[in-house]
């Protein structure tokens, strides 16, 4: 019985970090070199590998019919993978990492229970919890649920709100402003 209450707990404040990763409250920070490994379920062998051996093997190739030109070739293989491929894997592996702590509180948990995940505040980055030593339980307490907050209510910065709607200095009208009604 108590599982199931602890497990409807996670569930809820799971939506609270969700819906504050949605609304841009907080941010998600993912250490690559620590989830990507194997036993870390965002971790993806294909896509450390492949890039890699189709690097070498263009640079084999070109040095099958030319050495110099071959050797050129796998140097510049080299910083390839270093400043082009590994990023590429590094944006990949944060970019499944969120989607999957987002999909589920079980997926939360079991990436949490990993470690190499920073939950900080957008507003004050030097306030948030670490994994896994933090807890994620008494950092997603600061946020309200969607539903104590009503109807549209809550979510995002009324200065950004309203520049996104076109409204002009974040305020939907000036308090200086004369409108035709006022004499």
């Amino acid at each position: 019985m108590a599982r199931s209450s602890q497990a409807a707990q996670d569930y809820r404040l799971h939506e609270r970090l969700t819906e504050a990763y949605m609304a841009d409250r907080i941010r998600i920070q993912v250490n690559f070199e620590h989830l990507n490994r194997a036993g870390s379920p965002v971790f993806d062998p294909w896509e450390n590998v492949l890039p890699l051996l189709a690097l070498i093997m263009a640079s084999m190739l070109v040095m099958a019919f030319n050495l110099v030109v071959g050797t050129i070739a796998l140097v510049g293989a080299m910083f390839a993978y270093a400043f082009l491929v590994r990023p590429w894997v590094a944006q990949r592996v944060r970019q499944r990492t969120i989607e999957s702590m987002l999909k589920n509180a079980h997926n939360w948990q079991v990436i949490w229970s990993l470690g190499g995940v920073v939950v900080t505040l957008t507003e004050n980055p030097r306030i948030g919890v670490v994994a896994p030593a933090g807890n994620w339980r008494a950092f997603a307490r600061q946020f309200p649920a969607g539903s104590e907050l009503g109807p549209g209510l809550g979510g995002r910065d009324p200065a950004r709100r309203a520049s996104q709607d076109g409204v002009k200095g974040g305020a939907a009208f000036d308090p200086g402003e004369t409108f035709d009604g006022d004499a």
